[in-house]
């Protein structure tokens, strides 16, 4: 309780004294009514009075030491304007204004008294409890309204107004007798969990108002009782919704459905801590939803007839599974088992006889769709578009039977292969849209080595799906360059020679030779790398095409001179620099360059004219003939090296007799000093020459002539020429490589090892083969044309050499994955497999596709343990039968019966009720009795059913 605000108001405090004014002849007008909360305004002044501040004060009576009482003014804090809204604090005083004017003179208004405060409350009223008579302990009691006014007029507003509180309750039996509760004294008041049992049951709240220094209190409010009576109620209607813990007290679902649904509406309607009281909600909570779940499930049934023939079994399935899940609590809301029986009339199991007879059937059809010859299986039939339309047949065949028998079908494994097989041929026929006879013959070949690849893998059975036509289109497409490679070759073979190249150009021609040259290049470019390896000269043809740029120089230099030459006026100086420059850039030609020279001879008779000048020397006579030696150089075809060495070295000497003036006779010097460089050139090669002829291995000097001959093409002509001798000796006195290899005979041996997609030769073959290519120098290599051949061989060969891998480690204890494996090789691949071993493998594929009729039945047996989602009777022995028969399967076999799921699920079954039936005591005491109660509750309506026919006693 606030005991300030019920104790008396505090005394005021001592007043601010304002002297009274001496005189107040004129006085000022104010209006308003005398009211709390209301306005005061000045409303009138003096005259000639100019008024700058104002000051509201409170007339007071102070007693003075004669016991007189003199007035005094108390300033209102605050009130310093023409207007004063009556505060609280100034109900039952007495109040004035006083104004100043700008030269101090002070006004005051008539005194005027404030009315006294007359406060009435309402009853206060109460809210916060669930229904109109009772609130239950854990409830919060709340003042919900109380109001203040005044009887005088005055406007109060809330923040005037302080409040507080006192809860009371009803004490012993006296009527309206009631005391306080300790701590109460809140707006709010939390109903003790124990206030029963403390003797709290009716309480009772009053509220004290307080505004300024004035007090108001409440009537009491109406009595609040205290009972737990609503969720006592609410809790036995609760428990009387179960007859026991497994079963419901219903007759009829509908009705129980509403009844439970009205105490959820009852609970829900509850406060939260009422709530609490109600210990057994969840039970209630359970009931809504297992109403709910045997609703559902009912909707479910009903819509069967709008299922589908092919969703049906599925749908079914689910309908049973979910029943099945139901405890003996749940299925007491399916009331006389009208749902159980619903669902037991869709149920309808296969037609043993029927199903079977087409199981067997369709086992018959898929083995025959594969035919055995010399250990190798196809398909019949062998087109591809017959074979899709017998698949399609027994696929929609096994679509026919019910879903306990499909997977009795055996060897689907041969139906999806041959889906997958007749995919991947579609796919390898699509590949040929890429195929075109407008494409070039390189886009021809290149697209055809791609269709090319993709046929290479196929195996056999695949591949006998392909018509015949795509082999014949492949084929063509491959050999699409070869006229290309045959005209190429002839084209380069007239162009090219040793010593000189046949092509005899002029200056008409030298343009469409370079063009033609060009031509060839080009579409050696354009042909693809197998193609590209057919070609012969392809090296000297990229030779002469540089050789026709440097002999174009020559030409176009000696060109230059011969015009030159038949110009006026042009010293002979510059015309003799320029012959002598034409001549050394020619003579260092080689001879297949020179032979491109097509005025060459022109140019070399057109010598310049060189006149000297000056007193004729003495020895003038030996200069002439001098000159007439050296001019024999001009023709070193003429000489042989030694020759030419020794004419060579005597003219320098007979040069270096000469006097000073005499040398200017010997204009044609030029053609000693090139004889010399040729001399020192062809010496530096002889060098080359004797270094390869003194190596005694035969391997070693093959690759030091093979250098001589590199250096030997790129020699003037001069040099060529005076070398010529020595070095056909070396070509002609080469040692012998026995072990050297036969590029021809690899090539040939490499183009006959396949032929019809089959290998006609063994591994060990291919091995050597293989050898020998490795051993091979990387310039050999390049001349086996054969080698995408023998690549796809070595690739084979693994490919072989793993399944043998497979076949020695898992064929006896594991047949059936080597057989996957044996599936997955190529046609080419097979052919390497020893005959004795396909024939081998091919047996146990025909063994393992043989019907097991011992499967079917067992099949058979294990759907014959439920008739209707019922087991049957004499369960036990039955299982323990088909448990044994099922054990003496082989692995393979065991795979077929794909029912085999019911057979562990009626073991799991037997072992569930076993357990149930292992706690049920016939003397046990309540809680044995509870224990076998609650996991016999448990049991499905199958279990349930089964355990009533395993242990009738159990139950009666």
């Amino acid at each position: 309780m606030n005991k300030k605000l019920f104790l008396t108001a505090a005394a005021i405090p001592v007043a601010l004294i304002v002297p009274t004014l001496a005189s107040a002849a004129e006085t000022v007008t104010v209006t308003g009514q005398n009211i709390v909360n209301e306005t005061l305004t000045v409303h009138q002044l003096p005259n000639n009075a100019i008024v700058n501040a104002y000051q509201w004060y409170y007339l007071e009576k102070v007693a003075s030491e004669d016991g007189s009482k003199t007035s005094t003014n108390k300033p209102i804090a605050g009130a310093t304007s023409a207007s004063l809204k009556v505060p609280v604090e100034a109900a039952g005083k007495t109040i004035f204004v006083e104004a100043t004017t700008t030269d101090g003179k002070k006004y005051q208004s008539e005194p005027r008294t404030i009315n006294q405060l007359d406060l009435a409350i309402t009853t206060p009223t109460l809210e916060g409890f669930s229904t109109s008579d009772f609130v239950a302990p854990g409830e919060t009691v709340k003042v919900a309204g109380v109001t203040v006014t005044d009887k005088a007029g005055a406007k109060l507003t809330s923040g005037q107004i302080t409040y507080s509180y006192q809860w009371f309750y009803q004490l012993g039996e006296g009527e309206n007798s009631f005391t306080i509760i300790e701590g109460a004294s809140g707006s709010t008041y939390t109903i003790p969990k124990d206030a029963i049992e403390k003797g709290i049951k009716d309480i009772i709240v009053k509220v004290k108002a307080q505004v300024g220094t004035s007090f108001v209190e409440s009537p009491r409010s109406e009595v609040i009782s205290i009972s737990k009576e609503p969720t006592d109620t609410l809790s036995n209607d609760i428990k009387n919704l179960l007859v026991n813990d497994n079963k419901y007290n219903v007759s009829d679902i509908k009705s129980f459905e509403e009844k439970i649904k009205a105490l959820e509406s009852k609970y829900q309607a509850l406060s939260e801590p009422a709530k609490g009281n109600v210990s057994n909600y969840a039970v209630l909570k359970r009931a809504l939803a297992d109403v709910d779940l045997i609703n559902k499930l009912n909707e479910k049934v009903d819509k069967v007839g709008g299922i589908s023939d092919k969703d049906l079994p599925a749908y079914i399935k689910e309908i049973e599974a979910a029943y099945d899940k139901f405890d003996l609590l749940q299925r007491s809301l399916d009331v006389n088992d009208a749902l159980y029986t619903s669902i037991k009339n869709l149920l309808n199991e296969p037609n043993d006889l029927e199903e079977i007879k087409e199981v067997r059937r369709l086992n018959l059809a898929i083995v025959n769709l594969l035919s055995y010859s010399n250990g190798i299986s196809q398909y019949v039939p062998s087109d591809k578009d017959s074979l899709q339309g017998v698949v399609n047949t027994i696929e929609a065949d096994i679509a026919k039977l019910s879903q306990n028998y499909r997977g009795a079908v055996q060897n689907q494994t041969i139906l999806n292969e041959a889906k997958a097989d007749i995919k991947k041929v579609e796919q390898f026929i699509k590949s040929f849209d890429k195929l075109s006879s407008n494409n070039t013959p390189n886009k021809q070949v290149t697209v055809a080595k791609s269709i090319r690849s993709t046929y290479e893998k196929l195996t056999y059975k695949q591949l006998k799906l392909v018509p015949d036509k795509y082999g014949q289109l492949l084929t063509a497409a491959e050999s699409a360059e070869e006229s290309q490679i045959a005209t190429l070759n002839n084209d380069i073979d007239s162009y090219i020679g040793e010593d000189i190249y046949p092509i005899n150009p002029s200056a008409s021609s030298w343009q469409s030779h370079v063009n033609n040259v060009a031509r060839m290049v080009k579409e050696y470019k354009s042909l693809t790398k197998a193609s590209a390896a057919q070609i012969e000269g392809y090296d000297s043809l990229v030779t002469l095409q540089k050789d026709l740029k440097t002999a174009e120089k020559v030409i176009k230099d000696m060109d230059a001179y011969q015009k030159l030459s038949g110009v006026t006026g042009v010293t002979e100086s510059k015309l003799n620099s320029s012959y002598t420059n034409t001549l050394k850039a020619y003579n260092k030609l080689t001879s297949l360059q020179q032979s491109l020279v097509y005025n060459a001879q022109e140019f070399l008779l057109n010598t310049p004219k060189v006149s000297v000048d000056g007193k004729v020397p003495a020895d003038k006579a030996a200069a002439e003939a001098l000159k007439a030696d050296i001019a024999k150089f001009a023709d070193v075809t003429k000489f042989t090296f030694n020759q030419l060495e020794k004419a060579v070295d005597t003219a320098a000497q007979s040069y270096k007799k000469l006097s000073s003036g005499a040398r200017k006779y010997v204009t044609n010097n030029y053609l000693l000093t090139a004889a010399q460089k040729d001399i020192t050139g062809v010496k530096s090669f002889y060098k080359k020459i004797q270094t390869a002829k003194e190596e005694t291995d035969a391997a070693k000097q093959a690759k030091k002539i093979e250098s001589v001959q590199k250096a030997y093409a790129k020699l003037p002509a001069n040099q060529q020429h005076l070398a010529k001798e020595q070095y056909e000796a070396l070509l002609k006195n080469q040692i012998i490589d026995e072990n050297a290899p036969n590029i021809k005979q690899l090539n040939d041996e490499l183009a006959t090892i396949v032929s019809n997609d089959q290998y006609l030769v063994s591994i060990d073959k291919i091995n050597t083969l293989s050898k020998q290519y490795s051993s091979l120098s990387s310039s050999d290599k390049k001349l086996i044309t054969n080698y995408d051949i023998l690549k796809a061989a070595i690739a084979d060969v693994k490919k072989a050499e793993s399944f043998m891998k497979t076949y020695e480690k898992s064929f006896n204890s594991n047949p059936s994955t080597v057989i996957k494996a044996f599936e997955k090789l190529t046609s080419k691949q097979v052919s390497l497999i020893p005959s004795d071993i396909q024939k081998w493998i091919s047996e146990k594929q025909q063994g393992q596709q043989q019907m097991n009729e011992q499967a079917l039945t067992l099949i058979e047996s294990i759907n014959s343990l439920l008739v209707n989602g019922e087991y049957i009777a004499g369960l036990e022995d039955k299982v323990k039968d088909i448990r044994t028969k099922y054990d003496a399967l082989s692995a393979q076999d065991k795979k077929i019966v794909k029912n085999y799921s019911k057979l562990t699920q009626a073991e799991s079954d037997l072992k569930k009720v076993a357990d149930v039936h292992a706690l049920y005591k016939v003397d046990g005491d309540e809680a044995a009795q509870k224990a076998w109660q609650s996991a016999y509750g448990k049991l499905s309506k199958k279990l349930e059913l089964l355990y009533k026919n395993m242990y009738p006693q159990d139950t009666k």
